[in-house]
């Protein structure tokens, strides 16, 4: 059984190159590539070897990774989420003392 995993690398490439506002061509100077091989990589028409996926990763402040697979739904969804500032993202549990209510009683 195969799975051909470029359709979702080449949109995950694409989402997060949008997001931080780059060109084709921007990403392409940072990672030495012409904006022809960045766009062929962006299509799926190109199969892209680990390292040079490895550096348009890290030029997008990426981080290549192997996930479980039962895991992939949660992470899809964190990718293609729209970007929220960290202040209006909900708290973790633990953020606060366990007595804060005590605190103010």
């Amino acid at each position: 059984m195969s799975i051909n995993f470029a359709p979702d690398l080449a949109k995950t490439i694409r989402l997060q190159r949008h997001r931080r506002g780059m060109s084709q061509s921007q990403l392409g100077d940072l990672t030495k590539m012409p904006q022809s091989q960045i766009a062929r990589i962006e299509t799926g028409a190109s199969d892209v070897r680990l390292s040079t996926l490895a550096e348009i990763a890290r030029a997008l402040d990426l981080e290549p990774m192997l996930v479980p697979k039962h895991l992939i739904p949660a992470v899809r969804y964190m990718i293609e989420a729209p970007h929220q500032p960290t202040s209006s993202a909900p708290k973790l549990v633990g953020n606060e003392p366990e007595d804060v209510e005590n605190e103010h009683a």
